[in-house]
């Protein structure tokens, strides 16, 4: 009977997955990907899916879909493929056989954001959450170099605004991009010494944009 449950629901999400895929080949770009566009997609990027597959996904007929199935279609149409399993135009989406949780919440928790969304209407205080170590790490690696590259551009707007001022008004723009700069190499020094942990504990951390040359060598 569980075995039979779990059936249901691989084609419970697979028609989600299905109408989701529908309506965004409808809308790529804003003009219409054919049935048979999109499958020539699929192929150009390694997991053929074939017009007769795309179809029964679409109209419901799927048993199940695979997260590679679900990743390429996400990839074929240009969307997230969170998309794809967590619509948002729909209040509430089933996370497991039975379990009908509130969509938000449940593409939160999907994507490492937030806990197992409690059940709808439930009342009591939030759940204590914090996200798994290396996502966390991750996470603020990409805060510093966003922060960084904000102070680098502001130090620049301030030095270019400086030689257009006089006096008083040069003095204080002129020390905004002192003290911005100094800010960008001291959040600079803190992503450096975050690479080194994100590598201390086996983690390749992400690219780094292109004023950041040179940051990573003689990193060990």
């Amino acid at each position: 009977m569980e075995q039979e449950a779990d059936k249901d629901f691989n084609a419970r999400v697979a028609r989600r997955v299905g109408r989701e895929v529908a309506r965004a080949r409808e809308g790529v770009g804003g003009r219409r990907m054919t049935a048979q566009a999109l499958a020539n997609r699929t192929a150009e990027l390694g997991h053929p899916l074939d017009r007769s597959v795309i179809a029964k996904l679409e109209k419901g007929f799927r048993q199940s879909v695979t997260v590679a199935d679900v990743l390429v279609l996400a990839r074929a149409l240009g969307v997230a493929p969170v998309s794809l399993l967590f619509p948002l135009d729909e209040p509430q989406v089933e996370l497991a056989p039975g379990d009908i949780r509130s969509t938000w919440p449940a593409l939160q928790w999907f994507g490492a954001e937030g806990p197992y969304p409690a059940p709808s209407g439930s009342e009591g205080e939030p759940q204590r959450w914090e996200p798994p170590p290396a996502i966390g790490l991750f996470r603020q690696h990409e805060d510093y170099v966003h922060q960084c590259l904000q102070a680098a551009a502001r130090a620049a707007d301030s030095r270019l605004q400086s030689t257009l001022s006089e006096g008083k008004e040069r003095a204080r723009l002129e020390a905004a991009a002192d003290a911005d700069a100094q800010l960008a190499l001291s959040l600079r020094d803190m992503v450096k010494a975050l690479r080194k942990t994100l590598r201390a504990v086996n983690h390749e951390p992400p690219p780094l944009p292109k004023a950041f040359g040179g940051l990573d060598e003689n990193a060990n």
